[in-house]
């Protein structure tokens, strides 16, 4: 049976989590068996989109990115497989709304029918840098499509999680009605295929507190995850959320492509160590 909810449903169940002092965590989730293992494991909530896919399969995340594959069709494929499979936890569908021939009211209300309780703007267009950001802005398929793409669905009441990578794009995600902002802070470093970390754990709680100051600065109440950069593990993660009092914690990279590196290269290792007699 498909766990699908409805926006205050969700906002409630978050407010509760809260109310007993557990960080939120919303869980990126690539394959079937990840995406399970997190709803049992006390998910709050499941994102589903095309970068997870690529990380999954041993692929830099950074080639959702590029012009391969078109990343809505690939979020509809995951559904079918991830959404069954879950019993607890609102999955949330993450929509590329930068292709001007994609009608974002249509598009959301197919990716509600394959049984997702809100959206969030994944791929984002501030991973791309600054100047080539500001080339697809001027384009008209830039930030201000992803921007279109919340206030589209804040107007079908639909539960929404909005990336921003600086406080100007929070401020304006916030007004644009997100429930959720989700400061991210660069792709998540470590692992087999992560990013070099080139941003201090310091720098990145500052940026996290400037985000979520704009955010709230709009809408008292919104709630912010932290996501990327430096923080790629329990305890970072923990960092992130105490020294910026932000509600929680996006895991990508951290919470499936880099355990399942470690724990299979290690029982890999554990079962070529037994001795022949």
């Amino acid at each position: 049976m498909v766990a699908k909810y409805g926006r205050e449903e969700i906002i409630k169940g978050l407010q509760e989590q809260l109310k007993q002092q557990h960080a939120l965590l919303m869980f990126g989730a690539g394959t079937g068996l990840t995406a399970k293992c997190a709803d049992i494991g006390g998910a709050d909530l499941i994102a589903v989109y095309s970068t997870a896919k690529f990380r999954m399969i041993g692929q830099p995340t950074l080639l959702a990115w590029m012009p391969y594959e078109d990343c809505n069709a690939c979020v509809k494929e995951m559904a079918r497989e991830i959404i069954p499979v879950i019993k607890r936890a609102p999955c949330i569908a993450g929509i590329g709304a930068h292709n001007p021939a994609v009608n974002l009211s249509r598009i959301i209300d197919e990716m509600m029918e394959l049984g997702f309780s809100g959206i969030t703007n994944e791929p984002f267009a501030g991973l791309y840098g600054d100047f080539f950001a500001q080339q697809l802005e001027a384009a008209g398929i830039g930030f201000s499509r992803e921007v279109e793409l919340i206030q589209t669905a804040h107007a079908k009441d639909i539960f929404t999680v909005a990336w921003a990578f600086n406080a100007q794009e929070a401020r304006i995600m916030a007004q644009a009605g997100a429930d959720v902002i989700g400061a991210i802070v660069g792709v998540t470093s470590g692992g087999l295929t992560g990013a070099q970390e080139l941003m201090t754990m310091e720098q990145a709680v500052e940026t996290v507190q400037q985000i979520m100051e704009a955010a709230q600065a709009v809408n008292s109440k919104i709630l912010i995850l932290t996501h990327g950069g430096p923080f790629k593990d329990v305890q970072t993660a923990a960092y992130s959320v105490q020294y910026s009092a932000a509600h929680g914690y996006a895991s990508g990279s951290s919470g499936e492509r880099m355990p399942t590196e470690n724990a299979v290269i290690e029982i890999t290792r554990q079962y070529k160590g037994i001795k022949l007699k």
